[in-house]
């Protein structure tokens, strides 16, 4: 009887043994999104010159022309977006009429007048800066892209600058009296 009792503890340990060695290996898996996203605009204080603040989606100069001379006042602001790019992407700075252009019907080119504004926007995205010129010379969309190798996330700016006297005539050309405007967009695309 006494050889039947080791055999039975050796078989009791063996099988305690293997449950204790028992694993299950699972893996847990997640995932980000491809995401470029711009948030509502903003202006620093003090960041505007002859503009009035955002009305919903436009930004308004405020005097466009000189009373005494009825040349271009110049202009400045510098809009802020706060954003991000999870993944290398593309910022795209588009102008639909490649400067302020009059919208109402009539006169057309006057000798001597303006009908067009020319302006300049500076980018600024994480490591890109990037200058763009609205020159007013031909009605037409006009854009720069460029890319961009990293993920970004941070503030986009965007300074706006009009030029005293600014006409696509001569310079100092006198404006002829409308509205005058253009559309801005700014896009982050991936890659």
């Amino acid at each position: 009887m006494t050889s039947r009792i080791p055999i039975a503890l050796a078989l009791l340990t063996l099988s305690a043994g293997q449950g204790a060695a028992q694993s299950h290996a699972f893996s847990v898996t997640g995932s980000a999104p491809q995401v470029c996203a711009v948030a509502q605009p903003s202006f620093a204080t003090g960041a505007l010159n002859n503009f009035r603040a955002l009305d919903g989606g436009s930004l308004q100069v405020d005097q466009l022309v000189d009373p005494r001379t009825l040349t271009t006042n110049g202009a400045s602001a510098e809009v802020t977006f706060s954003a991000i790019c999870t993944v290398p992407h593309r910022i795209v700075l588009q102008s639909r009429g490649n400067g302020l252009w009059r919208s109402q019907p009539g006169t057309g080119q006057a000798v001597g007048f303006g009908d067009a504004v020319p302006y300049s926007a500076e980018l600024s995205w994480g490591n890109v800066r990037q200058r763009f010129e609205a020159t007013g010379q031909s009605r037409g969309s006009a854009q720069v892209s460029t890319p961009v190798a990293d993920a970004t996330l941070g503030e986009l700016k965007i300074a706006l600058s009009i030029l005293a006297g600014a006409s696509n005539r001569a310079a100092n050309s006198p404006l002829l009296a409308g509205v005058y405007s253009d559309t801005l967009t700014v896009t982050l695309e991936p890659q």
